[in-house]
C-alpha cells in the first residue's frame, strides 16, 4: 500500500459546492498483474470533472471519488503480464491514458490496454508533456469527430460551438487541416485571435443571430460540431444544409451555465440519434464519445502525436493549476469564465528533466 496526495469530490450538489471539493491523503494498493502503476505528471481537467461535482455526468460513481479524466506519467510498476498489443511497458517508459476517473493523483494503477507511450521528442519537455495531455482526450476527440464520425472535405462549410474551449480548438485546426472553411462562436475576447487562426466568422456566443445569419447569408453548413446539448441540438440541426451532419458530443450546457438544473441528458441524445435515422430529411445526426484501449483510439493518438513532433499542429494550454485544495477550486470556479483558448490541466508531479 502506498500513501498519496489526491483530490476527491467528497459530495455533490448543484450549483456545485466548493467545500466538496479537497485534496487529501489516500491510499493506492499495488497494482493488479495485468495494470502499471504510474506517476502522474500532468491530469486534464475538463466538463465531465465539472459535471461529476454537479452529481450530473451520466453514470458516474457515487461521492466520494477521485476526478480526472486524462493523464501524461510515467511508469514506476510495469505490468508483471503483458498483453499489450504496441510492445511491453517498462519502468521509466512515458504514457498517456484515459481513465475517466482517480487521473488528479499523484498515483494510479491503470490497465495496460489504456496505455499509449509518448514518443521521446515529446516526453523530454514541459512544453511535450502539458500537449500530449490535451491529446489524450481534447484532440482525440476532435481528430476522431474531423476525420471519422464527419469526415470533413476540402470545401466544406464547419460550425464549431465553442472555437476556443479545449476540443473547440482541435476541431479548428484539423478542419482547416483538412481544408474546410471553418465558423462558429465564442466569447468576444478570443473573436480577434481566432481569426487569426484563419476561422472565417465568429459569433458572440450569448446571442442567437448566428442562426439567422448561417442560414439565410451563408445557406447553411455542411458540419455542425455541438458540445452543448440539450435545446443546442435543434438549433444546430435547423442550420445543417441538406445531406449535412451534426455531431453531438460532450453535454456541456448545464456546466457551463452554472444552473441548477440536474435534467438528464439522455433524452436530447436519442433525440439526435433518431434523427439521424429518420429517411427523407436529408441530414444526419450522431454522438460521438471516444473509446479508450480500442486499437482505433491507439491509431488516432498516434497520427496525433505524429503530427505535433512534425510541427504540423500545435496545441493550446489555456491554464494549469496545481494539484491542492486552492487549485482544484480554482478550476472548477473557473470553468467557462477564464481569458484564453485551448485545454485545461492539473499539474500533479514534478517537471520531467531534460
Amino acid at each position: 500500500m502506498t500513501t498519496i496526495r489526491k483530490a476527491i469530490i467528497t459530495a455533490t450538489s448543484i450549483p456545485p459546492s466548493p467545500s466538496n471539493l479537497i485534496v487529501t491523503e489516500g491510499i493506492l494498493p499495488p497494482p493488479s498483474a495485468n495494470e502499471a502503476q504510474v506517476r502522474i505528471l500532468y491530469a486534464g481537467f475538463n466538463g465531465a470533472d465539472v459535471n461529476m461535482s454537479r452529481g450530473t455526468y451520466p453514470l458516474q460513481r457515487k461521492a466520494p471519488l477521485t476526478p480526472g479524466y486524462c493523464l501524461v506519467g510515467i511508469i514506476e510498476i510495469p505490468p508483471s503480464t503483458s498483453t499489450s498489443s504496441s510492445g511491453n511497458f517498462k519502468k521509466g517508459d512515458t504514457v498517456i491514458a484515459v481513465t475517466t476517473y482517480d487521473a488528479q493523483a499523484e498515483l494510479v494503477n491503470v490497465s495496460e490496454r489504456l496505455l499509449i507511450k509518448v514518443p521521446a521528442s515529446l516526453a523530454s519537455h514541459d512544453a511535450g508533456l502539458q500537449q500530449v495531455t490535451a491529446i489524450s482526450l481534447d484532440w482525440n476527440t476532435a481528430w476522431g469527430m474531423v476525420a471519422h464520425a464527419a469526415n470533413v472535405q476540402p470545401g466544406q462549410r464547419v460550425f464549431i460551438h465553442g472555437l476556443s474551449g479545449a476540443v473547440g480548438q482541435g476541431l479548428v485546426a484539423l478542419s482547416r487541416l483538412r481544408g474546410a472553411e471553418v465558423y462558429g462562436t465564442a466569447s468576444l475576447r478570443n473573436h480577434d485571435a481566432l481569426r487569426s487562426q484563419g476561422v472565417c466568422e465568429v459569433w458572440d456566443y450569448r446571442n442567437k443571430e448566428w442562426v439567422g445569419e448561417v442560414v439565410g447569408r451563408l445557406g447553411g453548413m455542411d458540419v455542425v460540431f455541438d458540445p452543448l446539448g440539450f435545446e443546442s441540438f435543434d438549433e444546430s440541426w435547423g442550420v445543417l444544409r441538406t445531406g449535412g451532419i451534426l455531431v453531438g458530443y460532450g453535454q456541456n450546457q448545464g456546466s457551463l451555465a452554472g444552473d441548477r438544473d440536474a435534467r438528464s441528458p439522455w433524452w436530447h441524445v436519442v433525440k439526435l440519434m433518431a434523427r439521424g435515422v429518420v429517411p427523407f430529411t436529408g441530414k444526419r445526426g450522431t454522438f460521438y464519445y471516444i473509446r479508450p484501449g480500442t486499437q482505433a483510439y491507439r491509431e488516432r493518438a498516434a497520427e496525433l502525436m505524429d503530427m505535433l513532433a512534425a510541427g504540423e499542429i500545435s496545441v493550446p494550454i489555456k491554464a494549469v493549476w496545481d494539484l491542492t485544495t486552492e487549485g482544484i477550486r480554482e478550476a472548477h470556479q473557473s470553468w467557462g469564465k477564464i481569458p484564453g483558448m485551448g485545454s485545461l490541466l492539473i499539474r500533479v508531479g514534478a517537471k520531467r528533466p531534460v
